[in-house]
């Protein structure tokens, strides 16, 4: 009889420890899934709102690379970081809006930046 109740603790014990577990995945997986791509800009932080094809705006000239990816924390301190684009990732400005920027995502997709308010 004593092992059957040791049998049962040892299952409540896994079945406890496995519930654990997995209550830390969902929430780690929901802390990296809500953050907003953003990029410092020449002190100024800019989010990615959208994506867009090339056909919507007309990439401009080249602003930048992107100099360093940082976690989100780091971003309003250096110019050319970023908290999602990889180093060497290329800003354009734009010839129909001043106020937003391009960072091509794949060939001919872009995503839009736009200043962070």
């Amino acid at each position: 009889m004593n092992k059957i109740i040791l049998g049962c603790i040892v299952a409540v014990i896994i079945v406890l420890s496995g519930c654990s577990t997995n209550q830390e995945n969902d929430i780690s997986l929901d802390k990296e899934q809500s953050y907003v791509p953003m990029v410092n800009l020449n002190g100024t932080i800019y989010s990615s709102y959208s994506l867009t094809k090339q056909e919507k705006y007309t990439a401009g000239e080249v602003l930048g690379k992107i100099k360093k990816r940082v976690p989100s924390s780091d971003i309003q301190k250096e110019n050319l970081t970023s908290n999602y684009y990889d180093e060497g990732t290329v800003i354009y400005n734009v010839s129909e809006d001043k106020e937003i920027f391009l960072i091509e995502e794949s060939p001919g997709v872009y995503s839009v930046l736009k200043k962070l308010e």
